[in-house]
């Protein structure tokens, strides 16, 4: 391949997997809401909405996460 058909489909590929790992990062944070306390998912869905970059989405899993767990240990504890 010529190096302009190597940039063109790197870009390509580049895009393609940008657009994956957003999918894949969209479907867990509801999967995880789905999890959560009604209070709470109304806030993360919308949060996922609302999300511009794939900076604040991985935040929001991040969170999404930390708030499962936490519940989790709460059950466990008795808290």
């Amino acid at each position: 391949m010529s190096p302009l058909t190597d940039d063109l489909l790197a870009r390509i590929i580049e895009d393609v997997e940008r657009t994956e790992k957003a999918i894949k990062t969209r479907v867990a944070i509801e999967y995880l809401a789905s999890l959560m306390e009604p209070s709470y998912r109304k806030d993360f869905l919308e949060a996922e909405k609302r999300a511009e970059t794939p900076e604040e989405l991985a935040r929001l899993l991040e969170a999404a996460k930390r708030h499962i767990g936490q519940r989790a240990a709460r059950e466990m504890l008795g808290l």
